[in-house]
Formats: structure tokens, C-alpha cells, sequence
């Protein structure tokens, strides 16, 4: 059955190609449109949603950057993603900064990875429409709490009790969509799977020890579980590259703290989170090495100092393309090292207290976060 979830439009001037790219949709359960036109391809959205556009860059008249742009401002919710011959800077820049694509692939492409960037492309185009709908059904919930009878007392305590599970059940569902979105970015590579999830556990407990509010907890737990999420307008070929990254690749990763935190923004229900993915790679000492802004001590935001701190230690305790995982004492090392430095010496030494006392236990105990306790907290203070 057709339906906008899984409707795409393919966008170039070639009909071989757009035969091409339909061809390699054969056997998916899509809807697949194509025009050879930016204008027929905006008259095709205008007539039908469609969840994901792939347009090709190099087109007569209006490239595909602007395309995505106007696609962009009119249809918000559709996925973008551009294809292009050509790898230059300006145009990787472009489609980031004024089409705010989802993903750049180049020409010619892979099948295989063009098939994986549709289905990821719908999978979060579902999840935005999820999102949406929690919001919708959390403003009803609202409505129906301000229509409540305050007259009748055990009409009031049974609806209180139901707007606790159903207050429950909506952080719930909350966390595991937000959970949801973070696999998908960890799944892009081998090495990084669960990372995320992790980095949001290791922060939550060393957050616990500080004598953070469950409040702060849970924010920061979201904003781990996030970090990353501005790696999905990273390239493939740059997030699994099996060796170091040359100076050029390594700027470009670093923009995945600002992709991120733009993605973010729009989500109402996330928006406590977003300087807190923005600045998880500043240095405490305000060094050139930590980034995007520079920022120094306290200017930086206190879940990002806990989160650089988990994220380090979750990324020398995992196996990566180029080394193997390093064992503890390494870990400690480190961060006694680079204490008051790259990292926060309060938030150091609290993690350094907790890995003396631990050892290794700190990772095997903290590799899932234990949802339903944390749920059940929430439900006694509602």
C-alpha cells in the first residue's frame, strides 16, 4: 500500500539515471517518483508528502543545493539527501549549511550503500513523525488534565493515577525513540556500536556520584545517548576510515557537534540538550584543540564537561580500526594527565574515585542503563 512514509522522489536530468536509480528500489515496498526537473519535482511534493528526495547536484538552471533549500523551507519533514559527480568543499558546505541534507553520496554510486542510505532516510523520516505525534498526544493529555472535575476526590485520585503511568509510558516512549536514534548512528559503524548508549550510562553515573537531581540526570543521560547524532551528516568513508584522519577529514568530523545541535533544535522536547551536544569536545582550558567555540571552565556547559569525560573513556576502552581497547590503568592515566587541561579536575577526579574503587566493574555494571528504576522514579515524584 503506498503511503508518504515510504515515497521517494528521485531529482535529475538524465532519464537514464533516473531509470537507473528507480531500478535499484525493485523488490522494496517504496513509492517511487522521479522528475527531470526541479519544477516538476516541487509541483510532485506539492500534490503528495513524500518522506525522502535524492536530487542530483549538477542540474540546468537550479542545482541541487537549491532545490533541497526551497524543499527545506516548504517541506521541513522531508529527508534530503544529494548525489553529485563532484567532491569539492563548497559543495559538501552548501548542501549542509542551506539544504541541511541528511546524507552527500557521490557519484557513481554504491548500490548497496544507496539502498542503506534510503532505508536509514525513512527509518528517521518515521522517527520525526513519531516525535511529532508524542508532542501531539502530550498537548492533549494537557487539555484533558485542565478539564479534570477537581470537585470529585476519587475521580481525581484515579485520573492522577492514570496520568502517572501515562506520564511513564510517554517518557518511556521519549527515551526509547531518542534511544532509537542514536543506534542508527552508531550502527553506521562496527566499531562504534552502542557507543552512544555507553557514553549516556558512564555519564549518568558519574553525574549520580557528583550528587546531581534526577532531573540533571535524565537531561544528561538524553544528551549522551545525542552526542553523536550530528554524525549522520558525517561521510561514510571519513567515519569508518580504518586509519587516522589527515587535517582535512578531522575538520570536517569536528562539524558533527554543530550538525548535531541543529538537528536538535527543532525538537521542543530536546531543546535542554543542545548546548549540551554543541560543546561535548570543548577543552576546560579553552584550547584551540577543543571545539567548535572555544569555549573555557565554567563558560562551557556543566553536562558537557561530564560527557567529555565518559566519551573519553568509552572510546579507550572499546576496540577501534586502529587500536585495540586500553585497560583501565591507561584509562586513569590519561585522565589524570589531561586534567584541568582537556578535562573538568571535579568531574576527573570523580570518575578517577569511582575507577579506583570499581576498576573494571565500572564498565560491566554501567553497559545498560536501568530504564525502568529510572521510570519508576519519575512516576513517584509526578
Amino acid at each position: 500500500m503506498s503511503t508518504s512514509t515510504n515515497r521517494i522522489l528521485f531529482v535529475d536530468d538524465e532519464p537514464k539515471i533516473l531509470k537507473a536509480l528507480a531500478r535499484i528500489c525493485r523488490g522494496e515496498d517504496y513509492d517511487v517518483r522521479t522528475a527531470d526537473t526541479p519544477e516538476k519535482a516541487v509541483g510532485i511534493l506539492e500534490s503528495e508528502p513524500v518522506a525522502v528526495v535524492v536530487s542530483d547536484q549538477q542540474m540546468p538552471g537550479t542545482p541541487g543545493t537549491t532545490l533541497l533549500s526551497q524543499i527545506r523551507e516548504r517541506f521541513p519533514d522531508t529527508i534530503r539527501i544529494l548525489l553529485t559527480g563532484y567532491t569539492e568543499m563548497h559543495v559538501a558546505v552548501a548542501a549542509i549549511n542551506d539544504g541541511e541534507v541528511y546524507r552527500l553520496l557521490t557519484k557513481p554510486w554504491n548500490d548497496d550503500e544507496l539502498r542503506a542510505t534510503l532505508r536509514q532516510g525513512l527509518e528517521t523520516y518515521d522517527m520525526r513523525r513519531e516525535i511529532e505525534r508524542l508532542g501531539r498526544l502530550r498537548h492533549e493529555q494537557n487539555v484533558e488534565l485542565q478539564r479534570m472535575n477537581e470537585g470529585l476526590e476519587e475521580r481525581v485520585r484515579e485520573r492522577t493515577q492514570e496520568v502517572k503511568q501515562k506520564h511513564v509510558e510517554l517518557r518511556r516512549a521519549y527515551v526509547e525513540t531518542v534511544r532509537a536514534l542514536a543506534e542508527a548512528v552508531d550502527a553506521k559503524d562496527s566499531y562504534t556500536r552502542g557507543h552512544s548508549e555507553r557514553v549516556a550510562v558512564y555519564a549518568a553515573r558519574i553525574s549520580e556520584r557528583l550528587g546531581s537531581n534526577r532531573a540533571f540526570v535524565e537531561r544528561l543521560y538524553l544528551a549522551g545517548l545525542l552526542h553523536d547524532i550530528g554524525k549522520i551528516g558525517i561521510p561514510d568513508a571519513i567515519l569508518g576510515k580504518p586509519g587516522r584522519l589527515t587535517r582535512k577529514e578531522y575538520a570536517h568530523m569536528q562539524k558533527h557537534a554543530q550538525i548535531g545541535a541543529r538537528i536538535l533544535e527543532p525538537v521542543s522536547f530536546l531543546g535542554d540538550v543542545v548546548s549540551c551536544v554543541r560543546h561535548h569536545h570543548e577543552w576546560y582550558d579553552g584550547s584551540a584543540r577543543g571545539y567548535p567555540d572555544r569555549l573555557r571552565s565554567s563558560a562551557i556547559p556543566y553536562p558537557s564537561r561530564i560527557l567529555l569525560v565518559a566519551d573519553t573513556v568509552e572510546a579507550m576502552t572499546s576496540d577501534r580500526p586502529y587500536r585495540r581497547a586500553l585497560p583501565m590503568d591507561a584509562v586513569c592515566d590519561e585522565i589524570e594527565r589531561f586534567k584541568g587541561s582537556q578535562f573538568d579536575p571535579g568531574v576527573a577526579d570523580c570518575f578517577l574515585e569511582i575507577a579506583e574503587r570499581e576498576g573494571d566493574g565500572f564498565l560491566e555494571r554501567t553497559s545498560k542503563f536501568d530504564l525502568d528504576c529510572f521510570l519508576g522514579d519519575i512516576g513517584d515524584r509526578t
